[in-house]
């Protein structure tokens, strides 16, 4: 077989090119530390890889968002270790009130710390996270959950949302509870009431939270509301501010209460309830009682207050005042059970994301190691590969040397 010039030139650098490339790429993947350099080297091994990687950066942000998880739980179990401290100073004071030998002067001193204790459940329930959103707010995390009302206690300006993060491929975790559930949707121990000033009013006047003075009489009128409305001056002589107590769902004047004259802050005694009025309404403004078998738990700390502040030293107010002590503490109880719930459900969650948080690391230490198996490169053989492909490339460019010399023309 005839092998011309061109040709035996063509083979030796070809194979010099090929052993230079087989060096080159040996070199690659000691430099890297990695095997598969480009899905050419290995396509099968290349998807699965690709396969992995993605599970791990999955992984990677589930992780984050476990972390975020947990630290809104622990925040939000936090602040109610914080509320459940204050509500039970608050039941302690209770207790406190009710010994007999107080008077009306030295229980009004006590509704001073009862206060400070108020506030401070206040700003708890009104608490933000890191993000700047408020926790109890449910979607409306930009919205102040709880805004205090002139009268006394709070209204919910948030909504009942309950947030939730993605922590696994198939688990959601929920990140919140609604402050509705937790503070105002609490069962009363009895037939209660709450107040409300009627958002069109055009004066400054506001109702207090009242209390119940009188409860076998309020259960027999129960379930029915109250609305107090303010008639104009001269419904009556002399003329001057004056109101009508009327029930809701007829609106007839209630044990003739009609044309009342109005005494700022003065406590106005319907059908068991007791509550005040103050500052300075206009005609035609009016303020409810709306009755309900729930008491939020800023109302039961407001209404307690009142009273103390309300029943004198009487044996009748002194009798009202122990039935107020006594559904209080009551109504406290039911409070720290309805907080209790919640902290057990974080419980679970903190449970829940402590075992995702396990299982994400179990897997990322089985896919790690079959990523380095098929990525990673064996430098001992590589280095041992490597000195082969170097002494084939030498080999091959000295033989080719010594080839190109055998020619009829180096011989003339």
């Amino acid at each position: 077989m005839r092998i011309s010039t061109m040709q035996q030139f063509h083979i030796g650098v070809n194979a010099m090119l090929d052993n230079q490339k087989a060096t080159l790429t040996t070199q690659q993947q000691i430099s890297t530390g990695r095997r598969v350099l480009t899905p050419a080297d290995d396509p099968i091994a290349s998807t699965r890889i690709l396969q992995l990687q993605q599970d791990i950066s999955l992984r990677e942000q589930f992780n984050s968002n476990v972390t975020a998880a947990r630290n809104r739980q622990n925040l939000e179990e936090a602040i109610l270790t914080s509320v459940t401290e204050n509500v039970t100073k608050i039941r302690e004071l209770t207790v406190y009130a009710g010994n007999g030998s107080m008077s009306q002067e030295d229980r009004v001193s006590v509704t001073f710390e009862i206060e400070e204790r108020l506030d401070a459940l206040v700003d708890l329930m009104n608490t933000k996270d890191a993000s700047n959103t408020y926790i109890f707010a449910g979607f409306k995390g930009e919205t102040l959950p709880f805004p205090e009302r002139a009268g006394g206690g709070v209204t919910f300006a948030g909504d009942e949302g309950e947030r939730t993060l993605e922590v696994s491929n198939s688990t959601k975790v929920q990140t919140n509870d609604s402050g509705k559930k937790i503070f105002m949707d609490i069962q009363s121990s009895k037939n209660t009431f709450y107040t409300q000033d009627n958002p069109r009013n055009t004066g400054t006047g506001y109702i207090s939270n009242g209390f119940i003075a009188l409860q076998d009489e309020y259960d027999d009128f129960y379930p029915e509301d109250i609305v107090v409305r303010f008639n104009p001056d001269g419904y009556i002589t002399p003329p001057g501010p004056n109101y009508t107590v009327m029930t809701s769902s007829e609106n007839r004047a209630i044990d003739g209460k009609d044309g009342i004259a109005f005494i700022q802050g003065s406590s106005i005694e319907v059908k068991g309830t007791n509550f005040k009025i103050a500052g300075e309404p206009e005609p035609g403004d009016s303020f409810f009682v709306q009755s309900s078998p729930k008491q939020s738990l800023t109302d039961t700390v407001s209404g307690l207050i009142e009273g103390l502040k309300t029943l004198g030293d009487s044996p009748e107010q002194s009798a009202l005042l122990d039935d107020l002590l006594a559904t209080s503490l009551e109504n406290l109880d039911y409070a720290q059970t309805s907080i209790s719930e919640v902290r057990s459900q974080i419980g679970g969650r903190l449970n829940t994301i402590d075992n995702i948080e396990n299982l994400h690391a179990d897997v990322d230490l089985v896919s790690q190691d079959i990523l380095s198996k098929l990525q990673d490169v064996d430098f001992a053989e590589a280095v041992s590969r490597l000195s082969l492909e170097t002494f084939l490339l030498e080999a091959s460019q000295q033989s080719f040397t010594q080839i190109n010399r055998l020619s009829l023309f180096n011989s003339l």
